[in-house]
């Protein structure tokens, strides 16, 4: 089907705006704060009830719009507020204050009455217009605007008024939730009154668990009154949360949680910070000539106002402890019962071991979820299980005297965790060794899953200066690679480091970047090229050949520069008569033939020859089944392929 102009599927708006459209808690803030944006003074919402069949509405006295800024700002889909407004706003002529933080950012909001109705009617007058629009959305329209009346001229005040004019949405949404969401973030400025149903919005409207009063006395100057409001869910940003500061009855300043006070008390992002508001009254602040002249903030250097910020500021840092400890006592005593079971049968210093974990992981780590550390504490509560069952004193008991001694003797020179960080090195390079020793034995091995991966942790294994962790693959020199061979229908892997894999050949680039003398990348400084054949294929100068074009392509692509040293092996189990020297190609190139087990003999060596006395040991013995299976399926295999 041929579509000549931009298409919007019915379930747009819904994914675009999310739950502005959907959740009605939401919505309603979002268009109260547009009341407050626009720095109304007073809101008016209408709805008997949320979940009865009554339109919705809402009133307010702010400074409104014209016709030709709601057209602009209703259809910009991605309307930024604060580059077209600023984050501020002042008043309205007629009335008093100071400039008003913004709420909103990107215009989201207006989209919010849809969630209450399929249609609404927007009415506002500024600067002596007045025009009322409709505003609904089709299956393939988010928004369509129509105008339903517009006067020029003569018209008086100032205002916007949005009301439901079509299908009413079916919400389990109480006027009682509405004035709790409400009071909940918009109560902390007593200049901003929302009214539910003709009855204004309190505190009263909190219920007792998101309210809480505590009075602070500030010796030498009277008494403060601390309101800590809780909307009981984080918003996405502190707006309308923080610290607010009341003086007979007005705010002085805005609320926030840093910049008037002495220090952060709260840090933005955390949960808190987005679900707390502190309201303190001093209205004897008034009385000690605290306030600026427009109220925008207090005299810095006014005693009072020094002494009731500091006793404010720890009243409030106690309450938001006192908060927090007891959410995370509640919640750590949630998570040792969901992992009971699991700790039932522990010993007492293992059941310690697991609270005490649980308790550091809450404290810790507030932003995990519940679920997370539940799973974490049950792996410890395993854990502890498992050590539980003395398995550490049953291997102690099958070693021999002498090796009981020698255990001693170790951990008097050692740690734990450094001989642990030695072994395991060793236990990886001794695996590599081993492994390689039993696959280069299989005839015609597959040396792209066999060989391979082996060889891209193995660099050691060619001499001391293939030793650094630098060399991996340059993420650069991939698009090269694939293009020099040539092959569309090329197999390979993208994963580190890049090989490309032909027949009977798998070719691995591990590169080490160079640096300059202000230490920044300019280019590579060493590249190895590994061609792995699989075995019985003898190698010859058709093979060294072909590694020396590989490496002259990539010069010519500029991937690799004149200084770079380059070292070219190929491997395998057999080298053609007169074919074991190396080539050169300038100062700084070399192709080298090589046997598996001259490289294995190296490895040996390199690892002093641990490999015979070790090899006996459980981590190699238990590979030992494994191979032997993977040598059998080999063998079956190839002896189908051959029928």
């Amino acid at each position: 089907m041929q579509q000549t102009e931009l298409f919007y599927d019915e379930r747009f708006l819904e994914s675009w705006a999310g739950s502005i459209v959907s959740v009605p808690s939401t919505a309603l803030v979002e268009l109260v704060a547009n009341c407050w944006d626009a720095y109304a003074t007073k809101v008016d919402i209408t709805c008997a009830d949320f979940s009865e069949q009554t339109q919705f509405s809402i009133v307010d006295n702010g400074k409104g719009m014209t016709l030709d800024e709601f057209q602009f700002i209703w259809k910009t889909m991605s309307y930024n507020r604060l580059n077209y407004g600023g984050e501020s706003v002042l008043p309205p002529n007629d009335i008093k204050g100071n400039p008003r933080p913004v709420f909103g950012r990107n215009g989201k909001g207006r989209f919010a009455a849809f969630c209450f109705s399929d249609s609404y009617v927007v009415k506002s007058r500024s600067n002596g217009e007045e025009f009322e629009c409709k505003v609904y959305r089709t299956s393939s329209r988010p928004l369509v605007i129509e105008e339903i009346s517009y006067t020029a001229t003569g018209v008086e005040g100032h205002g916007t008024e949005i009301r439901g004019v079509g299908s009413i949405t079916q919400l389990k949404f109480s006027e009682d939730e509405a004035r709790e969401v409400i009071g909940g973030r918009f109560l902390a400025n007593p200049g901003f009154e929302v009214f539910v149903n003709k009855r204004k919005v309190t505190f009263s409207d909190l219920p007792d668990s998101a309210l809480r009063t505590e009075m602070v006395d500030v010796p030498g100057y009277g008494a403060l009154k601390i309101i800590h409001i809780d909307s009981r869910q984080a918003d996405k940003t502190t707006k309308q949360h923080g610290i607010a500061w009341w003086v007979a009855g007005r705010a002085v300043g805005e609320c926030r949680w840093s910049g008037s006070d002495l220090e952060r008390v709260l840090d933005g992002r955390t949960n808190e910070a987005k679900r707390f508001t502190f309201i303190v009254q001093a209205d004897f602040l008034k009385d000690n000539s605290a306030v600026e002249a427009d109220w925008s903030s207090f005299i810095e250097d006014n005693q009072a106002w020094q002494a009731a910020r500091a006793i404010a500021q720890n009243k409030i840092k106690e309450i938001i402890d006192g908060v927090n400890l007891s959410e995370r006592d509640v919640r750590k005593r949630s998570v040792i019962k969901k992992i009971g079971s699991g700790i039932d049968r522990l010993p007492p210093l293992s059941k310690d071991r697991v609270s005490n974990f649980v308790d550091q992981v809450v404290d810790q780590c507030p932003s995990l979820r519940e679920s997370d550390i539940v799973h974490l504490s049950s792996i410890l509560a395993n854990l502890e299980k498992s050590s539980s069952q003395f398995g550490l004193l049953e291997l102690l008991h099958d070693q021999a005297p002498h090796d009981l001694d020698a255990l001693h003797d170790i951990l008097t020179k050692w740690s734990i965790g450094m001989a642990k960080i030695v072994l395991d090195e060793i236990q990886t390079r001794l695996k590599i060794v081993h492994e390689l020793k039993e696959k280069v034995q299989i005839d015609r091995v597959d040396e792209v899953h066999e060989l391979q991966p082996l060889f891209e942790k193995g660099l050691w294994m060619f001499g001391p200066q293939f030793e650094s962790i630098e060399f991996t693959s340059n993420k650069g020199m991939t698009t090269v690679i694939r293009e020099l061979f040539k092959d569309s229908e090329l197999k390979g892997t993208r994963n580190r480091p890049d090989f490309v894999i032909l027949p009977d050949t798998s070719i691995g680039f591990y590169a080490r970047n160079s640096y300059d003398e202000e230490f920044n990348e300019n280019g590579i400084d060493h590249l190895v090229v590994v061609d792995l054949k699989t075995t019985k294929l003898p190698l010859g100068s058709v093979e060294k050949e072909q590694v020396w074009k590989y490496i002259k392509e990539l010069k010519s692509k500029g991937k690799i520069q004149a200084h770079t040293r380059v070292d070219g092996f190929v491997l395998g189990t057999e080298i053609e008569p007169g074919e074991g020297d190396h080539t050169t190609h300038g100062s700084n190139v070399r192709v080298i033939p090589m046997l598996y087990d001259t490289v294995l003999a190296r490895a040996e060596t390199r690892l002093l020859n641990l490999y015979d006395q070790v090899k006996e040991a459980p981590f190699l013995r238990e590979h030992k089944d494994d191979l032997a299976q993977f040598v059998q399926a080999s063998s079956s295999d190839q002896g189908s392929l051959a029928v």
